[in-house]
């Protein structure tokens, strides 16, 4: 009995062998036949106009054996281009090669007076091709830029710069909002979401009204109202 079985898995284990071994071989004649060749690239998630710097690095890819590509090789070239923030790359045998990418995502524009370029919320440079007029827009006036940039850009990407600020200067106080009503509100360097609420809770955004033109929320809390900008005098409130 014992031998009946042994031979018999004998016969399948033979057997099993030689249907793979077969398979090979007929996996191996399609591919030198260019059955497996890449013939078709599927993109999703880009925009038409950052197509022109995708494309290339897609299309070396066209006409090689889609067996002998490496996914993990492709994503990493594709999220090394800038404005795409990661790649995932599908195998659709025999000939199509389906791609997926997230582009990254501009909180802010910044202008230095010749140029501007949308940011990322970790402070990463973007192609023009992500600037937008519905982005909040940081001008260069003085001060220390590469310490206030990156605290901006965070504050930016949770959503936390209100709609009735216009624009953001960086000058030597820090940063400077520029409300819509023309009154400047002083962040300086840090905790700008809750200097900002200090503003509107303490009442900021009726001061215009009432002859302020600048609000400075640098002082633990407090709101100091000034007439003139350049007076360090003030009323607190």
């Amino acid at each position: 009995m014992r031998i009946g079985l042994r031979s018999g898995f004998v016969r399948l284990f033979g057997a099993l062998l030689v249907t793979t071994a077969v398979l090979m071989l007929v996996f191996r004649y399609l591919e030198g036949s260019g059955e497996f060749d890449l013939r078709e690239i599927g993109v999703y998630g880009c925009r038409a106009v950052d197509s022109a710097t995708v494309a290339p690095a897609l299309r070396a890819y066209l006409g090689r054996p889609l067996p002998g590509l490496s996914a993990r090789g492709i994503e990493s070239e594709l999220a090394s281009i800038p404005g795409i923030d990661s790649a995932e790359v599908l195998f659709d045998l025999p000939d199509r090669l389906d791609v997926v990418i997230s582009l990254s995502r501009p909180v802010l524009v910044l202008c230095d007076g010749a140029a501007e370029v949308a940011l990322t919320g970790r402070c990463e440079p973007l192609p023009p091709t992500f600037l937008s007029d519905t982005l909040p827009r940081v001008e260069i006036s003085g001060g220390d830029y590469h310490r206030v940039l990156p605290r901006l850009a965070e504050w930016a990407s949770t959503g936390g710069i209100p709609d009735t600020v216009d624009r953001i200067l960086v000058e030597p106080s820090g940063a400077v909002a520029i409300a819509t009503d023309g009154m400047r509100i002083i962040l300086g360097y840090s905790d700008f979401d809750s200097r900002m609420q200090t503003f509107v809770s303490s009442g900021g955004r009726c001061a215009m009204r009432n002859g302020w033109v600048e609000a400075d929320t640098r002082f633990d809390g407090q709101l100091v109202l000034r007439g003139n900008p350049s007076n360090r005098a003030g009323v607190s409130i």
